[in-house]
């Protein structure tokens, strides 16, 4: 059977896709093999020492970059107990230095570092691209960490953290590094839902939410998506720490302080939007989150899962939430998804998309679509880019269901067990992005996290080895 019509044709869900070499035992072969390809990681062998480094930090940083310098500090610091000082001048002989920050920041500090480190090699080729270099051997060495952007010093930063050997009292580096990269895909994000329907989040304070979108960052993640105080969801949860609305507008705060763009998952729920009353209330709902939120780049209205409205007056309400979205966040951009919507549904959406409305700014593509995202992306007029929507959170009656898991094994783990699948993610992700611009990913916990940290990677750069990902 064609590898393609295959995955396109599972019977177990509207529109899945059962991946081969799943799960249930197939993992190790390609993994193995990449494994022998490629070679063990080589273990930390004191080559370039680095527990007496010293940071180097423009005074010139911005917030932002001087964030990316403390994630630096503070993750080394939990694993190895050895706190880095952060200095803007350093004293004469000082090594090794570690020089974090964006190219035009490092400028200022050019004179303290090697001949040629700063202005010699490739750039990166986007903002959020970055450098790592390193000179000199030893306990002689200056490590260069230099962002095209902001938030090129942070995924810098990560891209360090991932190639430093760390345990307790032992920092290091087992080999030079000499790597100049930027993503491949611009949209790399995950859906974060504070809420009671979750397995794990609606019991996270701020502070653990600030961890988390470290640990994502480090990976390339660029964006969270929130959900609203009202969905589909209970209204609270015995183990909410904060109201849900004062978490969201938490969580916008600390995904603005790292530079993430923040997205909103935001269902339409009133039962009749042909009736003015419900438009309105709507409107004024809406309007409470758009005011309160200080970042919103985003905002993305599902068809269905939950909501159940004709396009013809479910796009007239996103209409007017644009309108909405934009008195306070005049750049914020509107996308929807056709989701659950039927044949008759489906050709209503496409007569309204043809007309191109100027307030649609993409279409998603998600669980319980009629048809595979290469035909969204050819019935779609090119002035509208696609955003994945992948359900990468369940393992069994869902979007990519588990193919042949054991029946023992499918009836008691249940549909959000704990669920890497790297082979199969790397096969999804290869089918279905060339025809996007990336993804925010559904999840509800943190029971996914080896397949958000995969998806993430790969929309970095696709052709990484999955072993190469998972050994990070």
């Amino acid at each position: 059977m064609n590898r393609r019509c295959f995955l396109k044709n599972s019977a177990l869900y509207p529109g899945a896709i059962a991946a081969i070499g799943s799960i249930g035992g197939k993992l190790s072969d390609p993994l193995t093999k990449a494994a022998e390809s490629k070679g063990a990681q080589p273990a930390y062998d004191g080559r370039i020492n680095l527990k007496d480094a010293i940071v180097l930090a423009p005074d010139t940083l911005s917030a932002r970059e001087g964030k990316a310098v403390r994630v630096l500090v503070e993750e080394v610091e939990k694993r190895t107990e050895f706190r880095w000082p952060v200095v803007h001048r350093l004293a004469p002989g000082a090594h090794p230095v570690i020089a974090v920050g964006s190219d035009q920041s490092l400028k200022k500090v050019s004179s303290q570092l090697p001949h040629g480190l700063l202005t010699e090699g490739k750039r990166p080729a986007s903002a959020e691209g970055y450098t790592l270099r390193t000179s000199g051997s030893s306990d002689s060495t200056t490590v260069l960490v230099s962002g095209a952007g902001e938030l090129g010093v942070l995924f810098g930063v990560g891209g360090l953290l991932r190639s430093l050997q760390m345990s307790k009292r032992k920092v290091g580096l087992s080999v030079p590094l000499d790597v100049t990269t930027s993503p491949k895909y611009r949209l790399r994000g995950h859906q974060l839902g504070y809420r009671p329907k979750t397995n794990a989040y609606d019991a996270w304070s701020v502070p653990m939410w600030d961890q988390y979108y470290r640990d994502l960052a480090v990976f390339g993640t660029n964006a969270v998506e929130l959900i609203p105080p009202w969905s589909d969801d209970e209204p609270d949860s015995p183990h909410f720490p904060l109201p849900k609305m004062e978490m969201m507008i938490q969580m916008s705060k600390l995904a603005d302080e790292y530079g993430l763009d923040v997205w909103i998952w935001f269902p339409a729920m009133q039962k009749d939007y042909s009736n003015p009353k419900d438009v309105d209330f709507s409107i004024q709902r809406w309007a409470k989150v758009f005011k309160a939120l200080p970042r919103i780049n985003a905002v993305f209205v599902p068809g269905g899962d939950p909501g159940h409205t004709s396009p013809k007056y479910l796009m007239a309400l996103i209409e007017k939430e644009a309108q909405n979205l934009h008195q306070y966040h005049p750049h914020a951009e509107m996308w929807m998804s056709p989701q659950s919507f039927d044949e008759a549904w489906m050709k209503e959406f496409f007569e309204n998309v043809d007309r191109q409305p100027t307030w649609l700014s993409g279409v998603a593509y998600g669980p319980q679509m009629r048809f595979g995202v290469e035909e969204l992306r050819k019935r779609l007029p090119q002035r509208y880019p696609i955003r994945l929507y992948p359900d990468i959170a369940h393992s069994i009656a869902c979007q990519f269901p588990v193919p042949d898991w054991d029946l023992a094994y499918a009836l008691t783990e249940g549909r959000e067990v704990i669920n890497p699948r790297p082979v199969d993610y790397t096969d999804i992700f290869h089918l279905d992005a060339p025809y996007s611009i990336g993804f925010l990913s559904y999840s509800e916990g943190c029971n996914d996290d080896v397949n958000k940290t995969l998806w993430s990677s790969l929309a970095w750069d696709p052709e990484r080895p999955v072993i190469e990902i998972l050994r990070e």
